[in-house]
């Protein structure tokens, strides 16, 4: 009788536990080495970055190469993540450049930075309150929420500008010029125009709108950002109508609404102008 029988494959089996043990575990030591080298490379960057940020023997004019030798020293991605990370005492180096009023490091350190993230940009508004610097927050673009569609209009951004008239009593004065108010007004995708601004140690926003239905009416409202403390507030709302050319009939005088809630979230109605 014939018998079939299959003989097993050799190389199928299964090495031994002796063979194993006995072969050596391939290692690239080449890229152990060099994520050692990269690691002490950003923990040496990074203590450069706090000495100029924190450090209270600050030259003004050692930055820009201390920056730049920096930035020689990793790759462009990595050097801007150890800028925008919150890795300095819970903050951004961002931050601490604002806080200890050392704006050539700050505006040195944005030239490598890629991108922000929220929490960048959550951490520079609190540097900017803290230090009631109302300059440096429109210099960093914020107060102006300017939206494709006034782009399209050639809208130039609005202006603010924050005066401190007393400060024992916190008492401000904040002066906005918008140009072709109405149009940017009527045309806004949500009917609503919103500005922000830093005074008294908090930032405020200021927002204009048309209500649902609006009956001609136009609406503002004022109220504090987020981060920003409680607030009572007594305020005085002061519109003027832009100025005529010569020859034209006089501008409208200027329309005066008082505002005094401990509510820092109410609004009030503006009558529209004619």
């Amino acid at each position: 009788m014939a018998t079939d029988s299959k003989v097993a494959d050799d190389s199928s089996t299964p090495p031994s536990y002796d063979t194993i043990l006995a072969s050596p575990i391939q290692c690239d030591q080449s890229s152990i080495f060099s994520f050692g080298l990269m690691k002490k490379k950003r923990t040496a960057v990074l203590s450069r970055i706090r000495d100029i940020v924190l450090a209270p023997d600050f030259t003004p004019s050692s930055v820009v190469p201390n920056v730049n030798a920096c930035a020689a020293a990793l790759p462009a991605t990595e050097f801007s993540n150890i800028l925008t990370q919150l890795n300095i005492e819970g903050h951004t180096a961002l931050y601490w450049a604002i806080v200890n009023d050392r704006p050539q490091a700050l505006w040195t350190f944005i030239k490598f930075i890629s991108g922000t993230s929220p929490s960048v940009s959550s951490d520079l508004r609190i540097a900017c309150m803290i230090t009631n610097d109302h300059t440096m927050f429109t210099e960093l673009n914020f107060g102006n929420c300017k939206q494709a569609f006034e782009m399209l209009l050639g809208c130039l951004p609005g202006e603010i500008q924050v005066h401190t008239c007393d400060k024992p009593i916190n008492q401000f004065d904040v002066v906005l010029r918008i140009r072709m108010f109405q149009k940017r007004l009527r045309t806004a995708t949500d009917k609503s125009l919103r500005f922000e601004f830093v005074a008294g140690g908090r930032i405020w926003w200021l927002r204009f709108y048309i209500p649902e239905p609006s009956n001609g009416s136009c609406r503002a409202g004022i109220g504090l950002s987020q981060h920003s403390y409680q607030a009572c507030f007594k305020a005085v709302l002061l519109i003027e109508a832009h100025s005529r050319k010569p020859g034209h009939a006089a501008p409208h005088e200027a329309l005066k609404v008082l505002l005094s809630s401990k509510d820092s979230t109410k609004c009030v109605a503006l009558a529209p102008r004619r």
